[in-house]
């Protein structure tokens, strides 16, 4: 019967499991921390922190005021598409949803397309925000002179029937009634999580 050789297998798990830690694990969680209104890793500004990283993100970033779109429709007019998430977390699967439909219907050039090809910073993981997601960008960003927002109307990811989507005005913080097919002074700013 052949020896076993403790002491090389000893080395090559502690090795395994330095590789595992330290270089495998460094490149899932940011080792950055950040507090609202500070410069994200994509150049725009953090406007939530959820505390702790789970779901694979812990920031909200708004892209800067540069990046912005105005007068562009909504899309879908007269259809549902599914997108109703509201809540924080939930602008990317409203986007995902919303983007699918668009070019399923051959329609281009919709807020939710354009938020979700960007491209800033090095980052192309942009979406649209849901409702509590843009309007936590009012009270975080818009209410502090921070991002460059105008007293306008800005459109969320999250749709309220078949012809409007939810928007926050911006000069007051009140919930807004979007027609998918109207681009009468809407904005649009696209945000990323993580």
């Amino acid at each position: 019967m052949k020896k076993v050789n403790t002491k090389n297998i000893s080395v090559s798990i502690s090795l395994v499991l330095f590789v595992l830690l330290f270089v495998g694990c460094s490149n899932t969680l940011p080792t950055a921390t950040y507090n609202l209104r500070d410069i994200g890793p994509a150049g725009g500004y953090i406007f939530y922190d959820k505390g702790d990283y789970s779901d694979g993100w812990r920031y909200l970033e708004a892209a800067p005021q540069s990046t912005e779109w105005t007068n562009v429709q909504w899309g879908a007019y007269g259809t549902l598409v599914g997108a109703w998430g509201y809540d924080i977390g939930t602008g990317q699967s409203n986007t995902n949803i919303i983007v699918n439909w668009l070019n399923y219907y051959s329609e281009t050039g919709r807020a939710a397309q354009l938020c979700d090809s960007l491209t800033y910073g090095g980052y192309s993981d942009w979406f649209l925000p849901s409702y509590d997601e843009l309007h936590l960008m009012y009270e975080n960003l818009k209410l502090f002179g921070v991002g460059g927002f105008e007293d306008a109307f800005y459109v969320s990811s999250t749709e309220m029937n078949w012809n409007g989507a939810r928007g926050v005005v911006f000069w007051n913080g009140l919930a807004a009634f979007i027609e998918k097919n109207s681009v009468s002074d809407h904005r649009i700013r696209a945000i990323r999580q993580f």
